[in-house]
């Protein structure tokens, strides 16, 4: 039975999907947007936020679990190395100091390596990150700069590569890896570490988890192994490929079930996602670095924040988010991260795909559609997103159109 403080901060809930959709009737509404009244609104809505966290952290235990307050027991070694088999190894890294060390687990070995100085990766991620910013300066200026860009790219990802992988060589073996990063690592394309002549996603399958634990639990978990795909897709003008990107995604995947505009709404997502197989939603999402627990996707009647989706149950084998932004998360105090992939494992699902940083909508499309093409009728999910990953790079050679697809969780 839900407590009174549960029954408050349903309510703040809802008081704050109403600015937060004010919001953005102000700012798409015109042409200039009245900057003053929304910045009321906006404070309208950090103060909201202030009071649903006070409430939150009052809860009953059981509500705490459900809102995401309470955190996961660790796994020991063994429930983890059982759960890598003979053919993957992960590699967690983690700060000592003033230098990144990394755990290289197989489910055979145990090694402890010392990598490079903190400060020297952070560089390198400041760099790549300026690089791919450099995208922000239009399709003039990109066309004409391609090869410059491009090889000022695989500079900075040689450097990570160099940093991050190239003391561990010998250690990689089998098909796959699974990469656990460590604070700012958490942002990077990892899969796309450069050792002069391929990419690491050209020598193996990748997916990633947020820890070691983490990723043995995905594994483990039981998901619906039938129920027709849950399609969810807010067009947005910002994004006018939205639309024939979920249709096409629909088309498919047999039997699907599609959802646009208003119709993709927390109903749809509260009724048939605890029965889909596979849920997909192509929308724009919202990254709070401030406040990560109000990081959220666009829904047809508001945004659906990490609080909500901790109160869904989505036991789904993949859930894929299609927009802006959707994978960014804000790491915490113990390296934990916060944001929607926190809320998106809670909620069940074994698998996430996501993107790290805003992608050309054209490009999005194309993979998305070369994914699940590759992705019928087979369980390999890191294969199938390694193969539609190289196929968009054929398209298109630069790093900022084909790395920022992740895959988290089991794969």
């Amino acid at each position: 039975m839900e407590s009174e403080t549960g029954r408050q901060a349903r309510a703040l809930k809802e008081e704050l999907s109403w600015y937060y959709h004010r919001v953005e009737i102000e700012q798409a509404g015109q042409e200039f947007p009245a900057s003053e009244r929304i910045e009321q609104l906006e404070q309208r809505a950090r103060a909201c936020e202030k009071r649903l966290m006070a409430l939150v952290r009052e809860m009953p235990a059981a509500e705490a679990e459900t809102a995401g307050i309470a955190h996961a027991a660790a796994l020991p070694l063994d429930a983890v190395r059982e759960a890598l088999g003979p053919e993957t190894t992960l590699i967690e890294y983690f700060r000592l100091g003033d230098r990144i060390i990394a755990a290289v687990v197989t489910s055979a070995r145990l090694d402890i390596v010392p990598m490079a100085a903190v400060a020297t990766v952070r560089e390198t991620a400041q760099l790549l990150r300026f690089q791919f910013s450099k995208f922000n300066l239009g399709p003039a200026y990109v066309e004409a700069c391609a090869e410059v860009l491009r090889k000022a790219t695989e500079s900075h990802l040689r450097q990570l590569y160099q940093a991050l992988f190239a003391p561990i060589e010998s250690l990689l073996t089998g098909r796959h890896l699974v990469l656990v990063p460590h604070e700012f690592l958490h942002h990077l394309p990892l899969h796309a570490a450069f050792d002069g002549e391929r990419y690491l996603i050209d020598r193996f399958t990748v997916s990633y988890a947020p820890s070691a634990g983490i990723y043995a639990l995905c594994c483990q978990r039981h998901a619906n192994s039938t129920g027709a795909a849950l399609v969810l897709s807010v067009p947005d003008p910002r994004a006018p490929f939205i639309e024939d990107e979920v249709r096409s995604i629909a088309a498919a995947l047999p039997g699907a079930r599609l959802f646009l505009g208003d119709e993709a709404n927390r109903r749809a997502l509260e009724e048939w996602g605890p029965r889909s197989h596979l849920l997909h939603i192509a929308t724009h999402g919202r990254f709070r670095e401030d406040r990560p627990m109000f990081s959220s996707i666009r829904l047809g009647d508001g945004y659906a924040t990490l609080y909500d989706l901790y109160r869904l149950s989505l036991p789904v084998e993949l859930a894929a988010l299609s927009g802006c932004s959707t994978g960014l998360s804000v790491v915490a105090g113990g390296d934990e991260l916060l944001g929607l992939v926190r809320g998106l494992l809670h909620a069940g699902a074994r698998s996430l795909l996501l993107t790290l940083w805003d992608v050309q909508d054209r490009g999005t499309a194309q993979f998305t559609r070369s994914f699940y093409a590759k992705l019928a009728g087979q369980s390999d999910k890191a294969g199938a997103l390694r193969s539609a990953m190289l196929e968009l790079r054929g398209r298109y050679p630069h790093p900022y159109y084909w790395a920022p697809f992740v895959l988290i969780g089991s794969p």
